[in-house]
């Protein structure tokens, strides 16, 4: 029966309905930002794999180019050496980039979450107490701590992620071997 006489006193407050529909405003444009940032992490996320396979299939072609050459020899092994490193320095460039993006937009999706629920809780308080809700005081209340909170590099010590950076590295390592393993095997002082 309070229930009923809140709700009462509640569609005849004015101010109190306008709050209503300013924080569930708030409430959908919360759940439609945490639907977008979703979206844009799952882009970046796609983004990492594919300058992975990229790099991946340029490292093919490299050792595949090499070991159908019979024109080189070791003295020219820093060529295929070089590129392998350049293109491991600027994957792992933009990886860490990328995850560094994924980090931040992590971090969003949590501060975003923490404000759709102070919301809630405004909107649930609402329900409770009807009228009788003190609209000057009554606010949603977002720990500041949590807000604007940086993680330096510490995304890149996760389980995952070295387990990539480990991954890239002895793909390139094991690529310039290959390559100058290959080349050996075409040098006739070598093979001498």
């Amino acid at each position: 029966m309070a229930d009923a006489d809140a709700w009462l006193r509640l569609h005849d407050s004015e101010a109190h309905n306008m709050q209503v529909e300013v924080w569930e405003t708030d409430q959908k444009a919360f759940d439609k930002l945490l639907e977008d940032e979703g979206d844009e992490l799952r882009s970046v996320r796609r983004g990492v794999y594919e300058v992975i396979a990229m790099y991946a299939m340029f490292q093919a072609v490299i050792v595949a180019a090499v070991s159908q050459s019979s024109l080189l020899n070791c003295s020219l092994a820093w060529c295929p050496g070089s590129l392998c490193v350049v293109v491991y320095l600027a994957t792992i460039f933009v990886v860490v980039e990328r995850l560094k993006t994924e980090d931040l937009l992590e971090m969003e999706m949590r501060e975003t979450k923490l404000l759709l629920s102070s919301v809630n809780e405004c909107l649930d308080r609402m329900d409770e107490y009807g009228a009788e809700l003190d609209l000057e005081t009554e606010h949603p209340k977002v720990p500041l701590a949590v807000l604007g909170h940086t993680s330096g590099f510490r995304f890149l010590l996760s389980f995952n992620n070295l387990l990539l950076l480990m991954y890239l590295t002895l793909s390139s390592v094991n690529v310039c071997w290959l390559c100058v393993g290959a080349l050996c095997n075409n040098c006739k002082p070598c093979q001498g």
